[in-house]
């Protein structure tokens, strides 16, 4: 429990040696985070989950009962903080913890969108639930569900509610705000609950993609104190002089850590955080968990003390945890890594709360899955669909057949409004697949209602088949694109069939799907297993003509109101600069 008290006296009894230590590691270099230094000879004594000796000599701390981990020389290291992720996607966590822990990561602040946008605030306290009882220390932070899908605003946290919760010492503050929806478009809702977030002393986190100047200032000024949206060194320098904590990103979405390269020597990095911005199945098996983004910063030449700051000091300070963990000292949690050797940056040992839960790579611990509640199996609240149902007649948009489509730009993830003319078969739209125009389908899945709305896409590429997906960012539905009605209203139905999931179906046959029949976001597979079926994914989408990087990622961004420029909902398209949704005349 990251809520318990401290057994200050039990403490202070052990520190002078006189009630015996739990566990005291032996001989090793300290990594001193707090002085940026490596001092050799010392010892650390653990008290239960609390360090409360380090020190050239523990020996007074010690007897019969206690364990003794002799470091000979190892770098004995502060466990590392992923500051900024996003864990209830994907995966059960008991599962994601036993290939991040043997990496060395033993804090974990997230965000928690999925799981609201399934249940509200139900689900996000379901999520404290879920982490309660893991051997690591997993803290929240409340969604604000900023969304382009009006159909999931019943499902927002109230003011009344978000202040309760930030009572919590689970919940940190408020996660990631859309500056747009802030600065340009007048959101009070949000802007209250930063409001409450400040006045009750927690974190208002940051995401300021695209802003610069006055409106990088502006979003500063609401409340905003971290982004992890930079994208260029220019980026990182802005964000610096505003005061903002700059998070790097290194993960699934974006790979950013060289912008920061031009900056080695240069400036204090004392406001730099390395994080992921969350992983998929198939990065966390072939290159563990930020242990490589450490380990690659390294090799990049940057001091791997400062390194070390960055994933450890640097965020508990951000988040106002330092006196609880990011260093190695009396007082904190026995979050302790041992180093193999200084520009190593994979630990051998790994201790979270005072306990050894990996060795070499390997847990050495049962992680049991924690259950989720019934209701998170029943968030697919619509109907079956037909291939008719997903028609779009020509006679809704202009004479000349003029259709507007949305149009995936390099990269994969944003996606801009054009105009084509579009193919029409017995009065309806139809896809155009000699000319990459295929119909894209969101279908929002919370309200009972199912309202749908079908657009056009260019850039997916698939000449056969269709594909569907229910982990639709910052919305709840179901997102298809195909070549035909018929395989997208079964790739669309056999998703309610598992209440919730990734499909593919070609020529009226089941290809591959992945159920993620939690919450429509979280598979109950195995993470090798899952990261083989979405691998799988990858690659017969690719055989039937997508030439897109990660066509899972590109799918499930379609609605969130994060990218721009352009994006599905059940009512139309919304366009960013505009702050309007509209159909395809």
């Amino acid at each position: 429990m990251i809520s318990e008290p401290i057994p200050a006296r039990e403490l202070i009894e052990t520190a002078l040696g006189n009630r015996p230590a739990d566990l005291v590691i032996t001989n090793g270099t300290l990594v001193d985070v707090y002085s940026k230094r490596l001092i050799p000879r010392r010892s650390v004594a653990v008290y239960d989950k609390w360090i409360v000796y380090v020190g050239p000599d523990a020996g007074h701390t010690i007897n019969d009962q206690t364990q003794v981990i002799e470091a000979e020389g190892r770098l004995i290291c502060p466990g590392y903080i992923d500051a900024h992720t996003h864990l209830a996607n994907c995966w059960s966590i008991s599962d994601f913890l036993g290939y991040a822990l043997p990496c060395g990561v033993t804090t974990f602040i997230t965000e928690v969108e999925s799981y609201a946008l399934a249940l509200g605030a139900d689900g996000f306290k379901a999520f404290l639930d879920q982490i309660e009882p893991i051997p690591a220390k997993v803290f929240a932070l409340i969604p604000p569900l900023i969304s382009a899908s009006p159909a999931v605003e019943h499902l927002y946290v109230d003011r009344d509610t978000a202040r309760e919760l930030l009572k919590d010492p689970r919940v940190l503050g408020i996660g990631e705000s859309y500056w747009q929806r802030i600065v340009l478009k007048d959101d009070d809702r949000v802007l209250g609950l930063i409001q409450d977030t400040i006045n009750a002393g927690k974190s208002v986190q940051g995401h300021a993609a695209g802003a610069f100047d006055r409106k990088l200032s502006a979003y500063a000024a609401s409340g905003a104190v971290s982004c992890h949206e930079a994208i260029t060194t220019e980026d990182v320098l802005s964000r610096l002089e505003l005061g903002y904590y700059t998070m790097i990103r290194e993960g699934d979405i974006r790979r950013d850590l060289e912008i920061i390269l031009p900056l080695k020597d240069r400036i204090d990095t004392r406001r730099l955080i390395l994080v992921t911005d969350g992983t998929n199945p198939s990065l966390l098996v072939k290159q563990g968990y930020l242990v490589d983004v450490i380990q690659k910063a390294v090799d990049m030449g940057f001091d791997p003390l400062e390194v070390l700051q960055m994933v450890t000091l640097n965020p508990a300070q951000h988040f106002g945890l330092d006196a609880l963990t990011g260093g190695i000292a009396p007082g904190r949690r026995a979050d302790i890594l041992l180093l193999p050797e200084p520009g190593n940056m994979s630990p051998d040992l790994v201790i979270s709360d005072g306990r050894v839960v990996a060795e070499k790579g390997d847990i050495r611990i049962a992680l049991e899955r924690v259950p989720h509640p019934e209701a998170f199996y029943h968030t697919l609240r619509t109907g079956p669909v037909s291939a008719a149902d997903l028609s779009a007649p020509a006679s809704n948009s202009a004479s000349d057949h003029r259709i507007r489509i949305m149009e995936i730009q390099p990269g994969g993830l944003v996606t801009r409004e054009q105009t084509v003319e579009g193919k029409v078969e017995g009065g309806d739209y139809v896809a155009d697949v000699e000319n990459d125009l295929l119909k894209v389908v969101f279908i929002e899945r919370v309200t009972g209602k199912g309202e749908r709305f079908t657009g056009f896409i260019k850039g997916w590429g698939q000449k056969k088949g269709a594909v569907a997906s229910s982990l639709c960012w910052d919305a709840s539905g179901v997102m298809a694109i195909g070549t035909n009605e018929n395989d997208i209203a079964l790739a669309i139905n056999r998703i309610i069939d598992l209440r919730g999931g990734t499909t593919l179906f070609v020529d009226g046959e089941l290809k591959l799907e992945i159920p993620f029949s939690v919450g429509g976001c979280v598979s109950e597979l195995g993470i090798r297993e899952l990261a083989e079926r979405l691998e799988r994914f990858q690659q017969m989408v690719a055989s039937l003509g997508s030439e897109l990087d990660s066509a899972h990622l590109t799918l499930n961004t379609l609605s969130t109101a994060a990218i721009p420029f352009i994006r599905m909902t059940e009512q139309g398209y919304y366009r960013f600069r505009e702050n309007d949704i509209v159909g395809l005349g």
